[in-house]
């Protein structure tokens, strides 16, 4: 009876490590859902940055959050991030273009950054190429 209890126990043990390390190989080898791309921008000047999504079929923007640092919060032309997160609606390739633009002069020259993005089948999102740089501005 003891040898049986014995048995049970590694054979659930071994059962437990076994489901450990398979999640965590399967987590390790997954594509992430989403991709995020952050812009750097002044607090207190008049620009800020807008997206097209070239085909908004394949990709949409799911979330958009702005990080300040808490320790030069309000003080103009502290750095501001702006993060937009995609996630993929179906398998393709496609382009996010970025605009650094100005909100009170439109004659004012715009950055122009792209990206290009590929969704595959199992919804896993990447960015197959880096930005593509245009424009006025440095960031």
């Amino acid at each position: 009876m003891n040898k049986k209890i014995i048995v049970i126990c590694v054979f659930a043990v071994l059962f437990i490590i076994g489901f450990a390390v398979v999640t965590i190989i399967i987590k390790n080898y997954k594509s992430p859902k989403e991709l995020e791309i952050t812009y750097r921008k002044s607090a207190g000047v008049p620009f800020k940055w807008t997206y097209i999504i070239e085909d908004p079929t394949i990709i949409e923007c799911s979330k958009v959050y702005t990080v300040k640092d808490e320790n030069i919060n309000g003080k103009v032309g502290a750095p501001v991030y702006n993060n937009y997160v995609f996630k993929g609606l179906k398998e393709g390739v496609t382009k996010v273009i970025f605009k650094y633009v100005s909100i009170v002069d439109k004659d004012y020259p715009e950055t122009v950054e792209e990206h290009t993005i590929k969704v595959d089948k199992n919804l896993n999102i990447s960015l197959i190429e880096p930005r593509k740089k245009s424009g006025h501005n440095k960031y």
